[in-house]
């Protein structure tokens, strides 16, 4: 059957290389340059065709509150420190265009701005909080739009548009706890698409703000316990399908995060497996996939380093970048083949995170 499928069309073609490559590397030349610094606990990523500039967010430092009990009773203190940064390449030009959005601050991570799509005519961003209707009450009305999908105007203002946390409380499809924290976002005809790492599920939501469950993303079983998918982002593939990463539950499974399509009206399958702590995906312009681990070794590895990976149409799998890469968390690509990726973005809310460019070598 899987033979008939890779080769009934053209269009099957990343997604038969996908499932039947191989697991072996090999390194690529590439330049790495760093284009913008002092950026605060920098994310998600894309490119806006429209600017012809790089859109960055930036998770912010939270700040000294008003604080609320989170997941697992972790305090979570609030700060409008979150903001959007763009970078036009042909002039080199960095600034922020949105600032004062919403964040958390706890004793492990920042929460906040996650991911950002400029397709289709507008800004549409998403916010994670970690924690339940009670947490985002405690921290008061400046607090409203975390844990929601959202819009950027033209003057950096935020509209919040789908309230994630609402249809988490109700429904929480995912028994393990309730907890809305969505971190990837993609842009769809009438609305948005939505990665939520802490209910283990892909959600749709229209611009009017309607939220609905499109798929719930299942555990997987490692050494007799479950292990929750944990979904990372959602981006379209030049197929037509949607593709969802796992970074995969804590602690960091080496190995165990998987890659999964969706194609419109199917549900998600598994495509690719063997990776750790998926943080990110793209496409390049050859339609080749972009894999970005936030730790190579995971996230409880004292080693930082995180992976670029490039999967072949043949299913193999080239390494793109490795030195450099300090817990990135967000990769997209420009029209000129440039990579973009935000780097050590795990900081407790420190001005140390960084935009950096990768030229890959010719291949």
């Amino acid at each position: 059957m899987l033979r008939r499928l890779c080769t009934a069309t053209l269009a099957t073609a990343l997604f038969c290389g996908l499932m039947t490559g191989t697991a072996s590397q090999a390194g690529a030349d590439g330049r790495l340059d760093v284009v913008a610094e002092n950026l605060v606990t920098p994310r998600g990523l894309t490119w806006d065709a429209h600017g012809g500039r790089v859109l960055v967010t930036e998770a912010g430092r939270g700040g000294p509150g008003p604080c609320a009990p989170g997941v697992g009773g972790y305090p979570v203190c609030f700060g409008a420190t979150g903001a959007v940064t763009s970078y036009t390449p042909g002039k080199r030009k960095t600034e922020r265009i949105a600032t004062g959005l919403p964040s958390v601050i706890n004793e492990f991570s920042v929460l906040g701005l996650h991911d950002i799509d400029a397709s289709r005519g507008r800004i549409s961003v998403v916010f994670g909080l970690g924690g339940e209707t009670a947490t985002r009450n405690g921290l008061g009305p400046a607090a409203r739009g975390l844990a929601q999908t959202g819009t950027i105007d033209r003057k950096g203002r935020l509209h919040p548009v789908g309230d994630l946390l609402a249809f988490e409380q109700r429904y929480n499809p995912h028994r393990a706890d309730v907890n809305a924290n969505a971190y990837g976002i993609a842009r769809v005809p009438g609305g948005t698409l939505v990665a939520e790492a802490g209910g283990n599920n892909i959600l749709s939501v229209t611009d009017n703000g309607s939220v609905r469950m499109v798929a719930l993303m299942p555990d997987q079983v490692v050494d007799g316990k479950p292990l929750e998918s944990v979904p990372s982002t959602i981006v379209k593939g030049p197929d037509g399908a949607f593709y969802i990463s796992e970074y995969s539950g804590e602690p960091t499974q080496p190995g165990k995060a998987r890659i999964w399509r969706m194609a419109p009206g199917r549900k998600p399958v598994v495509v690719t497996s063997g990776f750790t702590g998926i943080i990110d995906l793209a496409f390049d312009r050859q339609g080749r996939m972009l894999v970005l681990e936030l730790a190579e070794k995971g996230f409880d590895s004292p080693d930082r380093t995180g992976r670029l990976v490039r999967v072949e149409r043949d299913g193999r799998r080239t390494v793109l970048a490795r030195e450099g890469l300090e817990h990135p968390g967000g990769v997209t690509v420009a029209p000129d083949g440039d990579i973009y990726l935000t780097n050590r973005t795990t900081s407790l809310g420190e001005a140390d995170g960084q935009l950096l460019r990768l030229r890959p070598g010719r291949s």
